[in-house]
């Protein structure tokens, strides 16, 4: 039986890279998924590339009021929700020194403010919906070991590392049977990721052989290796497990 068999899923950063791994993921464990992207035709291309039964939906993470719609769009197709992931982010590489305002505030806005925003909206809907719900939070090794060079991407993705775990007691200390995880990827090949290289201008066999060095594992990730992970977080195989951050660095955050 598909793992997440009568559960419905929402995605954010649904397009490409690692959320579009997730959302297909999960829909092929049998969820209903809603896809969420910037534009309603990057979420409706990428649900046409899923097989099972999807929703796309327009959602700038960044707007409360969007969130609102989104969910609402989600009851209105599918009666409950049951598993959010917060993957939608952004990474910009910059010093805190030489950092301008638009590069800190991107960076909180969208990785850190978007999922407050995405949690805080989804809870009632969860809440409501009666059954066991899960959050999954997609982070980054480098909210847990800084890298130089990624300031505010760092202190984005610690500040979620810290909100999953407030947000994990205060489900447990009401009583809502909502766990809170985070997935910590390492470097991951995603389109992401090559934006990154065209943006800085680092040649790609000189950047893979770079995070080759950094994971113990000695490669470069997939995003279908951190789709896995969370899975495992929205399923009921993990029943007993709140306030985790499960790594999926290929050992990066405790190499020497």
């Amino acid at each position: 039986m598909p793992v997440l068999e009568g559960k419905v899923a929402f995605v954010t950063g649904a397009a490409k890279g690692i959320g579009f791994s997730i959302a297909r993921l999960f829909a092929a464990e049998g969820a209903q998924v809603v896809v969420a992207a910037r534009s309603l035709e990057q979420s409706r291309a990428a649900a046409s590339q899923i097989e099972g039964e999807t929703l796309a939906v327009a959602l700038d993470v960044r707007n409360d009021g969007q969130w609102r719609e989104a969910l609402a769009a989600t009851e209105s197709r599918f009666g409950k929700l049951n598993v959010l992931v917060n993957c939608a982010g952004i990474t910009r590489g910059s010093t805190l020194a030489a950092a301008d305002d638009a590069n800190w505030d991107d960076h909180m806005e969208i990785n850190l403010r978007g999922p407050f925003l995405g949690c805080r909206a989804a809870l009632p809907l969860m809440q409501r919906s009666g059954e066991p719900g899960s959050i999954v939070n997609i982070s980054s090794a480098f909210g847990i070991r800084v890298t130089p060079g990624f300031a505010a991407y760092s202190v984005s993705k610690a500040a979620l590392n810290a909100m999953t775990r407030a947000l994990a007691l205060e489900c447990a200390a009401a009583g809502w049977p909502i766990r809170v995880n985070a997935v910590i990827p390492g470097g991951i090949e995603t389109e992401m990721f090559e934006e990154e290289l065209r943006r800085t201008g680092m040649e790609r066999e000189k950047a893979y052989a770079l995070f080759s060095r950094i994971h113990p594992l000695g490669r470069i990730g997939k995003p279908e290796e951190v789709a896995q992970a969370a899975l495992w977080l929205a399923s009921d195989a993990s029943s007993f497990t709140t306030g985790m951050e499960l790594k999926v660095d290929g050992g990066s955050t405790i190499r020497a």
